[in-house]
């Protein structure tokens, strides 16, 4: 698999310098397989640079996280969807405020947009899953996770040729980092029983991650600014972290990037947590922050 990252930002596009090293655009990520099947996850901004890139029409899979408008804003935008002969198969998570369809479709009411949707050339199927459901796209093993964030909202972790690729962004921790790995160790040092730590620790997310060689995390806040920002859905450096070390992750791309934060703001921020102690024990694990046309290959 080639994984390449079109927008890494959260929230809303900051375009500007303090933005240029690693982008303003919302999320957006290009996936293409062993036999270069194209599957995109999420449509904010960033999809509008990704389609100046396509030529001629396109037959992809479109993977939409949520329906926050982050992740569908550049949607209206995408060049393929103006050029005949392009199809769309659109899926994500089932039993969201309004449907998919509704949600795409709504940005493009006449009070916002010059063309409805259904006036575009493109040939669109939606498609809404229920959590945990698996399904082939473009020959990938593609099997979704519930993120915990206030909407329904999928995750994805994708499987081609023995490669792995886990998307989880707009997740939030169960629990506060520290607390939860202090009270998890105090659990295992009175020898309590294993239930009670699966009741913490959120196993079926972790073994979902598990084995990664690309997991894309979010990572919104440093530790500090999320504890001013509990219930909003989002993560920290260090959760994405404590997740990629128990999910034993090769490599870790913090995504989602606070709009506030500038390219000097995340550096410092992944610095501080890559340099904790309890990430410094950990070996063989790399962990770097996403940049819009930064490129993977698995």
């Amino acid at each position: 698999m080639r994984v390449k990252f079109w927008g890494t930002r959260g929230t809303r596009p900051t375009p500007g310098r303090n933005t240029l090293r690693y982008g303003g655009n919302t999320a957006c990520v290009e996936v293409r397989t062993q036999t270069g099947e194209l599957i995109i996850i999420d449509s904010g901004s960033g999809i509008c640079e990704l389609g100046n890139e396509l030529s001629g029409p396109v037959n992809a899979h479109l993977l939409i996280s949520h329906t926050h408008w982050d992740h569908i804003q550049g949607f209206p935008f995408f060049g393929p969807n103006f050029v005949r002969g392009s199809r769309l198969t659109v899926i994500g998570p089932k039993g969201s405020m309004k449907s998919l369809q509704s949600a795409f479709a709504d940005q493009m009411d006449p009070v916002y947009f010059p063309l409805t949707m259904d006036q575009m050339p493109v040939e669109l199927e939606f498609r809404e899953l229920n959590a945990g459901e698996s399904f082939e796209a473009g020959g990938v093993t593609v099997t979704t996770h519930t993120m915990h964030h206030p909407i329904a909202t999928f995750g994805y972790r994708l499987e081609d040729d023995g490669k792995v690729f886990v998307f989880a962004t707009d997740q939030e921790p169960y629990a506060d980092p520290e607390e939860l790995t202090e009270k998890v160790a105090q659990l295992k040092r009175e020898g309590r029983p294993p239930e009670e730590l699966e009741a913490l620790w959120p196993n079926r997310y972790i073994d979902w991650c598990r084995d990664a060689d690309l997991l894309v995390h979010d990572a919104q806040y440093s530790a500090e600014e999320y504890r001013h920002h509990v219930g909003w859905g989002h993560s920290s450096f260090e959760y994405a972290l404590l997740v990629a070390r128990q999910a034993a992750a090769r490599q870790l791309a913090f995504f989602h990037h606070d709009p506030m934060h500038s390219d000097h703001d995340i550096e410092a921020m992944v610095e501080e947590a890559v340099g904790s102690e309890a990430h410094r024990k950990h070996r063989g694990l790399i962990a770097f922050p996403a940049a819009e046309g930064q490129e993977i290959v698995l």
